[in-house]
C-alpha cells in the first residue's frame, strides 16, 4: 500500500473567504487524498483578512481538513474605513476619485508585491513549525496574493522542501498595474522578487498555457518545470443543481465586471437589438462584484437586474437557469489570456456561451469544446448581433437545448487533482 505523503498549501484564501481564488484549492484538497496527499491548509484568521467576500457555505466541504490560521496586518484594512460601502478591492483598484487614486499610488508602491504582506512574518513563522513538526516534504504556495510565493521562498531555503508555485493570475502581466503610476525602481523591485519565486520554485503552474509560460520562460535563466492545470468544475456539486430556466429568454453573467473588461462591444450589441424598445422577450441578470455604472448602461436597452455576490451553490444555479451566458476577457491584446474561474463551469451548464475576447486566445479554444458557443472579438459587433440574434430565435420557437460537452470531466475538480498529484510525484 503506497505510504500517503503529507503536504502544506499555503494560501491566503481558504473558507470562509468566497470568490473562484479560494475554490481552486478548496477542491484540490478536497480530493487529495484521493491520490495518497494528506493537504494541510496554513492561511490567514479571517478576523484579521482582507476578504472581499465571505461564503460560508464553503466551510462544509473543508470541515475535514486540517488547517492553522494566523495573525495578520492588514493594511488594506483602512481602505474599507473610507469607503461607503466597506469593500475590500479584489481583483480591481478603484481610481474613480483622488482618494482612490492616492490610495492606489501608496499601495503598489509601498507594499511590494501586494498589500496582503503583512500576513507573511505570521504565516512563516506557522509554516516552518508544521514542516518540522509533522516533517512535511512538499509545500504549495498559491497567488494572487503573489507575496504568499515569498513565504514559500523562504520555506524552501531554509529547510530544503519541495515547492510548487502556483500563479493562479499573472504577477508582472496583471491587467491593472498599467492604469497606475509605479516608481521604476518599484518595478525592478518587484520583477526580481517575481524572478526569484520562478527561478527558485521546483515547479510552476498557472491557470493558462503556452503562451504566458512562454512570457515567464524568458525571465530567468534556468530551466523550469512549467504546467497548465485550469480551474475546473466540481461535478458533484453540478449533479446536486436543477436546471430550471425562466419563461424568458435569460442572458447570464456571473464574476467580476469592471471598467477593466472588454463589455462595451457587448453593450453595443445589446444597444442595437434595443429589447426594451422592441419588446423582446430579453432579460440580462447579472451576479457578482459588478460596477454599478455597467449595470446602469445595460438597464437603458435591456431589464438588466444584479443579484450581487451569491454563494457558490446559489451561482451554479445561477447560471443553470441561463438561455445564453456571457464572458468578457480583460481588455487589451498585449497581455497573456486569462481564464477565469467560471468559464469551465459555463460549459458544464450546457448553456451556449459568448466568449468576448481577442481572437487566436486560449479562452476561444477552451469554447470550442461548446458546439452552440462563439468567441467574438471587441470589434465584431455584426458578429455578436447576429450570435445573439439567432440564439433568441431559436429560443422563441421552443428549440432550445442543453449540450453539455462530451469531454467536459476532463476538467472535473477530481480529474485535475489527479494531474496535480502526477505533478507533485515528479518534482
Amino acid at each position: 500500500m503506497q505510504k500517503t505523503e503529507k503536504i502544506l498549501i499555503i494560501s491566503y484564501y481558504w473558507p470562509p473567504a468566497g470568490g473562484s481564488g479560494v475554490q481552486r484549492w478548496m477542491h484540490f484538497s478536497k480530493y487529495l487524498s484521493q491520490f495518497n496527499f494528506q493537504p494541510i491548509i496554513l492561511s490567514v484568521n479571517p478576523t484579521y483578512a482582507s476578504y472581499s467576500s465571505i461564503d460560508k457555505t464553503l466551510e462544509n466541504g473543508v470541515s475535514n481538513i486540517e488547517s492553522y490560521k494566523t495573525f495578520s496586518l492588514e493594511p488594506l484594512k483602512f481602505y474599507s474605513l473610507f469607503k461607503s460601502n466597506k469593500g475590500i478591492p479584489q481583483s480591481i483598484i478603484p481610481k474613480k476619485t483622488i482618494f482612490d487614486i492616492f490610495l492606489a499610488f501608496i499601495r503598489l508602491n509601498f507594499f511590494i508585491p501586494d498589500a496582503r504582506i503583512g500576513w507573511n512574518p505570521f504565516a512563516l513563522k506557522k509554516a516552518l513549525k508544521i514542516v518540522r513538526d509533522q516533517r512535511i516534504k512538499y509545500i504549495i504556495t498559491t497567488g494572487p496574493p503573489h507575496s504568499t510565493h515569498l513565504i514559500g521562498l523562504k520555506v524552501k531555503q531554509i529547510t530544503g522542501v519541495k515547492w510548487l508555485a502556483d500563479f493562479r493570475d499573472p504577477w508582472q502581466e496583471i491587467f491593472y498595474l498599467k492604469n497606475f503610476f509605479r516608481f521604476n525602481y518599484i518595478k525592478k523591485l518587484d520583477l526580481r522578487l517575481e524572478k526569484k519565486v520562478l527561478s527558485s520554485a521546483n515547479a510552476i503552474i498557472t491557470t493558462v498555457g503556452e503562451k504566458y509560460h512562454n512570457i515567464l520562460k524568458n525571465k530567468i535563466l534556468v530551466n523550469q518545470n512549467f504546467f497548465s492545470i485550469y480551474n475546473g468544475y466540481d461535478k458533484q456539486e453540478f449533479d446536486k443543481v436543477k436546471s430550471t430556466r425562466p419563461d424568458y429568454f435569460n442572458i447570464v453573467f456571473t464574476g467580476v465586471l469592471s471598467e477593466n473588461n472588454n463589455y462595451e462591444i457587448f453593450l453595443k450589441a445589446i444597444k442595437t437589438l434595443d429589447p426594451i424598445k422592441n419588446n423582446l422577450n430579453i432579460k440580462f441578470n447579472l451576479a457578482g462584484n459588478i460596477e454599478k455604472d455597467i449595470i446602469n448602461s445595460f438597464s437603458n436597452f435591456v431589464k438588466t437586474k444584479s443579484a450581487g455576490y451569491l454563494s457558490h451553490n446559489e451561482a451554479i444555479s445561477f447560471m443553470k437557469s441561463s438561455h445564453l451566458l456571457v464572458n468578457f476577457n480583460y481588455q487589451g491584446t498585449n497581455k497573456p489570456d486569462m481564464i477565469s474561474g467560471k468559464l469551465i463551469e459555463y460549459l458544464a451548464t450546457g448553456s451556449p456561451i459568448i466568449n468576448i475576447s481577442h481572437t487566436n486566445s486560449e479562452s476561444e479554444s477552451l469554447i470550442s469544446l461548446s458546439e452552440d458557443s462563439v468567441t467574438a472579438s471587441q470589434h465584431d459587433l455584426d458578429k455578436i448581433v447576429s450570435y445573439i440574434s439567432k440564439r433568441y430565435i431559436n429560443w422563441f420557437k421552443g428549440e432550445f437545448k442543453e449540450k453539455i460537452p462530451n469531454n467536459i470531466d476532463e476538467y472535473s475538480r477530481l480529474n485535475l487533482t489527479k494531474k496535480l498529484a502526477i505533478i507533485l510525484s515528479e518534482i
